[in-house]
Parts: C-alpha cells; structure tokens; sequence
C-alpha cells in the first residue's frame, strides 16, 4: 500500500500542472445554429490537421467546461469533443444517452465527425481514430450502451472511465468482451461518497478485456468530485481538499495519456 502511494504521489508530480491555453483552441457549438444532437465544446491543436478524436461524457448536471482541467493537456495535440447531454432529473436516463452516441458523431446529417470530414466544423482538420471517455454518469453511460450492444469492441479505439457511475447492477447486465479496445479505469472506492451509487467496483467485472488497466486512486485521498474544475468544483459535496484534488486531476490526465490521448497519440489495437 505505502509503495502504491509513493507512486501516485509521484504521478501527480508529473503530471499536475496548469493548462497551458496558448497550446490549444477552445469552441462552443451550439446545436441548433450548426445541426448537431448535442450541443459540444470543443478544445483542439492550434495548427491544422488530423488528429484522434477524444469523445468525453460529463457527469450528472455538469458539462464539458468542467473538465478543462484534466483534458487541456491532451489537446495539444488530440480534438476533444464534449457534448452537453440533457439535464435530467428524473433518472439516470442511460438508455438515451446511450442511443445518441453514435448518431451524435456519425449521422450523416448531424454527426459531428461527418461534420469535420467535410470541413463544415473545423477547416483545415481531420480526425484518425475515435476514443471515448467519461467521468460519473458518463462513464455510466459508456458501459451501459457497451453492456446493452448499442456499440461494440473497435467501434472506439480507447475507452476511459473516471469513477464511473450507474444507478443499478441491471444497468450494466451483460458480459463487455473486448479485444480491440484499449481499457483504462479510475475508481476512488469511496465506501462513504453519496456521488457513487454503483461504480467500477460493481461493474467491472463485466468488462473483459485484452488491454485493460485499472487504478484505485482512493488510497491517495480522491473523491468523486476532485477531477471537475470551475464555478462546480466549489460545491463542498463528494470533494477532498485542494492539495488531493490537483493529485487527482493529474492522475486522471495520466489515464487519458495511457489510454493514447496524451501530448504523443498511441496505437490502435488491431
């Protein structure tokens, strides 16, 4: 335990830094004015070109703004896009949000992937490979629309999941195998957070797969809330101190970057 400490310490030495605004470019879309499911956010590489796209899901009454923090460094050099999913407050509503993912980026009309393809979004950039990831509901829904077959092994290249959260076990009911996609998991394990419902330690069970990494970052301190940054992160609710939480927030940019969506882009899995 005392040695798996030092090492995250160490992480967040590396990897705890501020956003450095000038390395990337920053776009608000909204959906109505540009045909988009989603209205998104969109931080990208200054110079024009293709790039991997990273997909993030935000939480439970947040949205994409709250997580600068932990996704500034991997766009320097990777387009994320961040839809803002309907607030809901009746539910976690998994099921919809599940079932827009993939119109949302590639419907032929308001995809937008088509979308940059075609330069109608972004000019001068193009994309490679697609990874996904999302933090609490998010990540939720991540495993609810891979445990329910609405996508499949290699319809992402990576997937990443920050303290992950469902409202139930029948959320997630069905074996993930995957064998072409890579797999990185953050969980705190926080037996008293009143965030996490049913999380990765429920769950991951289910998701079987070739490349997969998992880290329990709760011996460090994290708690839910420690990776959102903003107007949100003052809340006092599911959150440690402000030394932890910059720990936390470089932890996480560390699994965005195992998971190929760092400052150098990894493989693909084939």
């Amino acid at each position: 335990m005392q040695c798996l400490l030092w090492q995250l310490a160490f992480l967040a030495t590396v990897y705890a830094y501020p956003c450095d605004h000038d390395a990337y470019k920053e776009l608000s879309l909204d959906k109505l004015d540009h045909g988009l499911v989603h209205s998104t956010r969109m931080l990208y590489p200054v110079a024009p070109g293709s790039y991997p796209v990273l997909t993030w899901l935000h939480g439970w009454q947040l949205e994409g703004a709250s997580y600068d923090e932990i996704l500034c460094d991997s766009a320097k050099s990777n387009i994320i896009i961040c839809p803002q999913m309907d607030r809901n407050f009746a539910g976690e509503q998994l099921d919809k949000d599940s079932k827009l993912l993939m119109p949302y980026l590639y419907d032929t009309e308001k995809g937008i992937l088509t979308k940059i393809s075609s330069s109608k979004i972004l000019p001068g950039y193009g994309y490679t490979h697609v990874g996904l990831g999302g933090h609490s509901r998010g990540g939720g829904v991540i495993a609810y629309a891979y445990s329910h077959g609405i996508v499949s092994d290699a319809s992402f290249s990576s997937l990443i999941f920050v303290d992950p959260v469902t409202a139930s076990n029948s959320d997630v009911p069905n074996t993930v195998t995957l064998n072409r996609t890579k797999v990185r998991s953050m969980y705190f394990n926080d037996a008293k957070s009143s965030c996490v419902v049913n999380g990765w330690p429920q769950f991951g069970d289910k998701f079987v797969c070739r490349d997969l990494k998992v880290t329990n970052a709760g011996p460090a301190g994290c708690q839910h809330m420690d990776v959102v940054s903003g107007p949100i992160s003052w809340l006092p609710i599911c959150h440690s101190n402000s030394t932890i939480e910059e720990m936390c927030k470089g932890l996480a940019r560390h699994e965005i970057a195992s998971a190929g969506f760092g400052p150098a882009s990894g493989s693909v899995l084939v």
